[in-house]
């Protein structure tokens, strides 16, 4: 069960290029017993290794805005690098009454209905193009910060910054997002080298991972692109309420 549970994380990354980190974190915690503290840093190493495969395949098909994905990948390495390093280790044990795990938690599910109901509004790729030119990187940064802080947010804040603030096509905004995670992820993996990396149990979830990101690849030409959003908004909203639930269970 644990291992389809990996491949599919893959698979769901490789077909919606977000995605991976929603499913990875709750994947460790309640499969492989990592805190949910240790398990937001090593999905970011899980989901940064499979976004590489699916970026490269992105890149030789020509389908990916590097520029566009370097404005806000660069911002969003350096905010999820400045989370691990210094964010998450400066967190109280118990914060507004739980502790420091169940707050990331449910920090990430709230995160998680708002960007859910965010698409399932969404009638087609609206895009806001008035924003002045730093508001991009400001957005990548704060991106960033919140992917390292909870061990996702990386892909499905970056899929909405690239469709609905720079305006691409969901065509190029897929591997272009699995190309601006890549960076972001395994950069803000790098402060984690520091502290004791599972490595026995990372390297096989890394290896499966893999092979359900080149699957999804395959499987997302054929699906179309709002079946896509809506498939995205349906898998943010189960997970986040999964998460609460999880949560609500260890004070009831």
């Amino acid at each position: 069960m644990s291992w389809i549970a990996v491949f599919g994380m893959g698979l769901v990354l490789g077909m919606l290029g977000g995605g991976g980190g929603i499913l990875t974190v709750p994947i460790l915690v309640g499969l492989f017993g990592f805190t949910a503290t240790a398990a937001s840093g090593a999905s970011l190493l899980v989901v940064g290794c499979a976004s590489a495969v699916g970026a490269t395949q992105g890149i030789l098909a020509k389908q990916v805005q590097v520029t566009k994905g370097l404005m806000v990948a660069i911002p969003s390495m350096l905010g999820a690098v400045a989370a691990r390093a210094w964010l998450v280790p400066s967190l109280p044990a118990n914060i507004l009454g739980v502790t420091k795990d169940e707050a990331l938690l449910l920090a990430f599910a709230s995160l998680m209905v708002y960007i859910g109901t965010r698409f399932l509004r969404q009638k087609k790729e609206e895009s806001n193009k008035n924003l002045p030119a730093w508001a991009t990187p400001v957005l990548g940064f704060g991106i960033g910060l919140v992917s390292g802080l909870l061990g996702a947010g990386g892909g499905f804040l970056i899929l909405p910054l690239l469709t609905l603030v720079l305006g691409l096509e969901m065509e190029v905004a897929i591997p272009t997002s699995l190309f601006v995670i890549s960076i972001q992820s395994l950069g803000g993996f790098l402060p984690e080298l520091a502290k004791p990396v599972r490595w026995s149990i990372l390297l096989p979830i890394i290896g499966i991972s893999l092979l359900g990101m080149l699957i999804g690849t395959l499987v997302r030409k054929r699906i179309p692109k709002r079946n896509l959003q809506l498939g995205f908004a349906f898998l943010v909203l189960t997970v986040a309420a999964w998460l609460i639930f999880r949560v609500a269970m260890n004070h009831f």
